[in-house]
Protein backbone atom coordinates (compact mmCIF):
# COMPACT_ATOMS: atom_id res chain seq x y z
CA UNK A 1 0.00 0.00 0.00
CA UNK A 2 2.98 2.58 0.64
CA UNK A 3 4.32 1.59 -2.56
CA UNK A 4 1.30 2.31 -4.36
CA UNK A 5 1.02 5.65 -2.13
CA UNK A 6 4.15 6.56 -3.62
CA UNK A 7 3.84 5.33 -7.15
CA UNK A 8 0.46 7.68 -7.37
CA UNK A 9 2.60 10.60 -5.75
CA UNK A 10 -0.05 11.01 -2.55
CA UNK A 11 0.74 12.72 0.50
CA UNK A 12 0.79 11.44 3.80
CA UNK A 13 0.78 12.91 7.00
CA UNK A 14 3.20 12.10 9.85
CA UNK A 15 1.83 12.43 13.29
CA UNK A 16 3.76 12.49 16.14
CA UNK A 17 2.89 13.37 20.42
CA UNK A 18 5.11 15.92 21.19
CA UNK A 19 5.16 15.81 25.29
CA UNK A 20 1.56 15.88 25.50
CA UNK A 21 0.90 17.83 21.75
CA UNK A 22 0.11 16.89 18.76
CA UNK A 23 2.43 17.09 15.82
CA UNK A 24 1.26 16.35 12.18
CA UNK A 25 3.19 17.46 8.67
CA UNK A 26 1.41 16.45 5.01
CA UNK A 27 4.75 14.80 3.66
CA UNK A 28 5.68 12.61 0.72
CA UNK A 29 7.39 9.53 0.05
CA UNK A 30 9.53 10.33 -1.95
CA UNK A 31 11.40 7.24 -1.89
CA UNK A 32 11.12 3.69 -1.41
CA UNK A 33 13.09 0.25 -0.64
CA UNK A 34 12.61 -3.38 0.26
CA UNK A 35 11.41 -2.58 3.42
CA UNK A 36 11.18 1.06 4.16
CA UNK A 37 10.50 4.07 2.52
CA UNK A 38 11.98 7.77 2.52
CA UNK A 39 9.39 10.38 3.57
CA UNK A 40 10.29 13.88 3.33
CA UNK A 41 9.34 16.21 5.97
CA UNK A 42 9.95 19.91 7.54
CA UNK A 43 13.08 20.77 10.14
CA UNK A 44 9.96 21.09 13.30
CA UNK A 45 8.70 17.88 12.29
CA UNK A 46 12.35 16.27 11.81
CA UNK A 47 13.32 17.35 15.78
CA UNK A 48 10.50 15.61 16.59
CA UNK A 49 11.36 12.39 15.03
CA UNK A 50 14.53 12.96 16.23
CA UNK A 51 13.43 12.73 19.66
CA UNK A 52 10.94 10.18 19.52
CA UNK A 53 12.43 7.75 16.99
CA UNK A 54 8.99 6.67 15.70
CA UNK A 55 5.93 8.12 13.82
CA UNK A 56 2.74 7.53 12.89
CA UNK A 57 1.85 7.20 8.95
CA UNK A 58 -1.99 8.07 7.78
CA UNK A 59 -2.76 9.07 4.45
CA UNK A 60 -6.52 8.63 1.92
CA UNK A 61 -5.13 5.37 0.46
CA UNK A 62 -4.45 3.72 3.91
CA UNK A 63 -7.16 1.56 5.97
CA UNK A 64 -5.44 1.94 8.99
CA UNK A 65 -2.80 3.60 10.92
CA UNK A 66 0.35 2.73 10.27
CA UNK A 67 3.14 3.15 13.18
CA UNK A 68 6.97 2.83 12.41
CA UNK A 69 10.44 3.75 13.02
CA UNK A 70 12.89 6.48 12.38
CA UNK A 71 15.86 4.41 11.08
CA UNK A 72 18.07 7.98 9.60
CA UNK A 73 17.38 11.11 9.14
CA UNK A 74 18.68 13.38 6.25
CA UNK A 75 18.91 17.02 8.10
CA UNK A 76 19.99 18.77 4.64
CA UNK A 77 17.18 16.98 2.51
CA UNK A 78 14.99 16.98 5.66
CA UNK A 79 13.61 13.50 4.60
CA UNK A 80 13.20 10.49 7.35
CA UNK A 81 13.77 7.13 6.22
CA UNK A 82 11.07 4.88 7.76
CA UNK A 83 10.73 1.00 8.73
CA UNK A 84 9.34 -1.48 10.88
CA UNK A 85 6.02 -0.61 10.09
CA UNK A 86 2.91 -2.01 12.06
CA UNK A 87 -0.50 -1.31 12.78
CA UNK A 88 -1.65 1.26 15.23
CA UNK A 89 -4.94 2.39 17.52
CA UNK A 90 -6.70 4.25 14.96
CA UNK A 91 -7.08 7.26 17.96
CA UNK A 92 -4.00 8.06 17.12
CA UNK A 93 -4.23 12.00 16.33
CA UNK A 94 -8.22 12.00 17.05
CA UNK A 95 -7.58 13.57 20.94
CA UNK A 96 -11.08 15.35 22.01
CA UNK A 97 -9.20 17.30 23.96
CA UNK A 98 -5.99 19.38 24.26
CA UNK A 99 -3.62 17.20 26.67
CA UNK A 100 -0.01 18.41 27.92
CA UNK A 101 2.64 16.52 29.82
CA UNK A 102 3.43 17.84 33.28
CA UNK A 103 6.23 19.72 34.30
CA UNK A 104 8.24 19.75 37.63
CA UNK A 105 6.19 22.85 38.96
CA UNK A 106 2.81 20.56 39.07
CA UNK A 107 2.32 18.86 42.60
CA UNK A 108 -0.61 16.11 42.82
CA UNK A 109 -1.89 13.89 45.62
CA UNK A 110 -4.98 11.44 45.00
CA UNK A 111 -7.26 9.36 48.14
CA UNK A 112 -9.50 6.67 46.69
CA UNK A 113 -13.27 6.42 47.75
CA UNK A 114 -12.97 4.67 51.71
CA UNK A 115 -8.94 5.67 52.09
CA UNK A 116 -8.06 7.53 55.35
CA UNK A 117 -5.25 9.46 53.92
CA UNK A 118 -4.04 11.19 50.40
CA UNK A 119 -1.04 9.97 48.42
CA UNK A 120 1.53 12.09 46.64
CA UNK A 121 1.20 10.81 43.03
CA UNK A 122 3.46 12.25 39.61
CA UNK A 123 1.39 13.87 37.21
CA UNK A 124 2.12 12.17 33.68
CA UNK A 125 -0.10 14.77 31.65
CA UNK A 126 -3.23 17.00 32.40
CA UNK A 127 -6.21 18.30 30.60
CA UNK A 128 -9.54 20.30 31.33
CA UNK A 129 -10.95 16.83 31.51
CA UNK A 130 -8.71 14.70 33.56
CA UNK A 131 -5.37 13.99 34.29
CA UNK A 132 -3.23 10.90 33.92
CA UNK A 133 -1.12 9.62 37.08
CA UNK A 134 1.64 7.16 38.14
CA UNK A 135 0.88 4.96 41.06
CA UNK A 136 3.64 2.61 42.54
CA UNK A 137 2.26 -0.89 42.99
CA UNK A 138 3.76 -1.07 46.46
CA UNK A 139 1.56 1.85 47.68
CA UNK A 140 -1.68 0.76 46.26
CA UNK A 141 -4.04 -1.95 46.63
CA UNK A 142 -4.45 -3.84 43.49
CA UNK A 143 -8.37 -3.71 43.91
CA UNK A 144 -8.10 0.30 43.59
CA UNK A 145 -6.13 0.34 40.24
CA UNK A 146 -8.67 -0.67 38.03
CA UNK A 147 -11.36 1.17 36.25
CA UNK A 148 -14.30 2.63 37.99
CA UNK A 149 -12.51 3.15 41.28
CA UNK A 150 -13.48 6.74 42.61
CA UNK A 151 -11.04 9.12 44.26
CA UNK A 152 -10.44 12.92 44.68
CA UNK A 153 -7.17 14.38 43.61
CA UNK A 154 -5.59 17.81 44.35
CA UNK A 155 -3.33 19.63 42.27
CA UNK A 156 -1.00 22.23 43.37
CA UNK A 157 0.23 25.00 40.57
CA UNK A 158 2.59 27.80 40.93
CA UNK A 159 0.77 30.86 41.67
CA UNK A 160 1.95 32.33 37.80
CA UNK A 161 -0.54 29.82 36.32
CA UNK A 162 -3.54 31.69 38.27
CA UNK A 163 -2.28 35.66 38.21
CA UNK A 164 -4.99 36.87 35.78
CA UNK A 165 -7.23 34.99 38.05
CA UNK A 166 -5.79 37.12 41.15
CA UNK A 167 -5.92 40.24 39.18
CA UNK A 168 -9.65 40.43 38.48
CA UNK A 169 -11.20 43.74 39.18
CA UNK A 170 -11.63 44.16 42.92
CA UNK A 171 -15.26 45.57 42.62
CA UNK A 172 -17.50 42.99 44.33
CA UNK A 173 -19.26 39.82 42.39
CA UNK A 174 -21.27 39.71 45.77
CA UNK A 175 -22.06 42.60 47.85
CA UNK A 176 -19.40 42.59 50.61
CA UNK A 177 -17.20 40.36 48.70
CA UNK A 178 -14.63 40.72 46.05
CA UNK A 179 -12.90 38.97 44.10
CA UNK A 180 -9.94 37.37 46.28
CA UNK A 181 -12.63 36.08 48.72
CA UNK A 182 -14.01 34.67 46.03
CA UNK A 183 -11.00 32.88 44.41
CA UNK A 184 -9.81 31.63 47.99
CA UNK A 185 -13.33 29.93 49.20
CA UNK A 186 -14.05 28.17 45.45
CA UNK A 187 -10.39 26.64 45.49
CA UNK A 188 -9.11 24.29 48.34
CA UNK A 189 -6.96 26.44 49.35
CA UNK A 190 -3.70 29.58 48.22
CA UNK A 191 -0.52 29.95 49.59
CA UNK A 192 2.31 32.58 48.37
CA UNK A 193 3.62 30.80 45.79
CA UNK A 194 1.22 28.04 45.35
CA UNK A 195 -2.52 27.61 44.43
CA UNK A 196 -4.12 24.70 45.12
CA UNK A 197 -7.55 22.96 43.30
CA UNK A 198 -9.51 20.05 44.34
CA UNK A 199 -11.82 17.72 41.98
CA UNK A 200 -13.57 14.07 42.17
CA UNK A 201 -12.48 11.64 39.50
CA UNK A 202 -12.68 8.05 38.35
CA UNK A 203 -9.96 5.84 36.98
CA UNK A 204 -11.21 5.24 33.12
CA UNK A 205 -7.92 3.43 31.98
CA UNK A 206 -5.02 1.45 33.70
CA UNK A 207 -1.95 0.05 32.11
CA UNK A 208 0.57 -1.65 33.85
CA UNK A 209 4.12 -0.34 33.55
CA UNK A 210 5.86 -3.83 35.05
CA UNK A 211 9.33 -3.06 34.61
CA UNK A 212 9.18 0.39 36.88
CA UNK A 213 6.70 -1.14 38.80
CA UNK A 214 3.59 1.02 38.46
CA UNK A 215 0.83 1.81 36.81
CA UNK A 216 -0.21 4.60 34.74
CA UNK A 217 -4.02 5.33 35.31
CA UNK A 218 -6.12 7.96 32.96
CA UNK A 219 -8.72 10.06 35.34
CA UNK A 220 -11.62 11.60 34.37
CA UNK A 221 -11.64 14.83 36.56
CA UNK A 222 -14.57 16.92 37.29
CA UNK A 223 -13.26 20.47 37.54
CA UNK A 224 -15.77 22.82 38.86
CA UNK A 225 -15.69 26.26 37.17
CA UNK A 226 -12.74 28.34 38.34
CA UNK A 227 -10.53 25.22 38.99
CA UNK A 228 -11.26 24.36 35.39
CA UNK A 229 -9.64 28.32 34.28
CA UNK A 230 -6.72 27.52 36.17
CA UNK A 231 -6.02 24.45 34.40
CA UNK A 232 -6.60 25.97 30.84
CA UNK A 233 -4.07 28.59 31.80
CA UNK A 234 -1.32 26.35 32.73
CA UNK A 235 -2.11 24.13 29.67
CA UNK A 236 -1.80 27.03 27.38
CA UNK A 237 1.06 28.26 29.06
CA UNK A 238 2.84 24.61 29.06
CA UNK A 239 1.58 24.94 25.00
CA UNK A 240 4.32 27.78 24.47
CA UNK A 241 6.99 26.09 26.59
CA UNK A 242 6.17 22.66 24.61
CA UNK A 243 6.28 24.64 21.16
CA UNK A 244 9.64 26.47 22.21
CA UNK A 245 11.20 23.62 23.24
CA UNK A 246 10.57 22.32 19.86
CA UNK A 247 11.94 25.46 18.28
CA UNK A 248 15.24 24.91 20.58
CA UNK A 249 15.55 21.45 19.94
CA UNK A 250 15.74 21.92 16.15
CA UNK A 251 17.43 24.80 16.23
CA UNK A 252 20.38 22.95 18.09
CA UNK A 253 19.81 19.57 15.77
CA UNK A 254 20.46 21.55 12.84
CA UNK A 255 23.69 23.36 14.28
CA UNK A 256 25.34 20.10 14.31
CA UNK A 257 24.93 20.37 10.28
CA UNK A 258 26.94 23.37 9.81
Amino acid sequence: MLGQLARNQSGITLMNIYKGLPMSYEGSINGIGATEIQVRSNRYHIACLYHQRETFLQAEGLPVVVRSQVLSLNLAKETALLSNFSTANNSIGKRGQVRVEADDSLEATIQFKEASFEIPVPLADISTGGASIYCESQLFPSRVLQNGSELSMTISFRDTTAQKLKKISSKPLIEGRDSRSFLRTNLLGSEDDRISIKAQGVVVSVRPELQLRRFRLGVKLYFKDLSRSIVAQYIAKRQAEIIQDLRTLSEELYSLKR
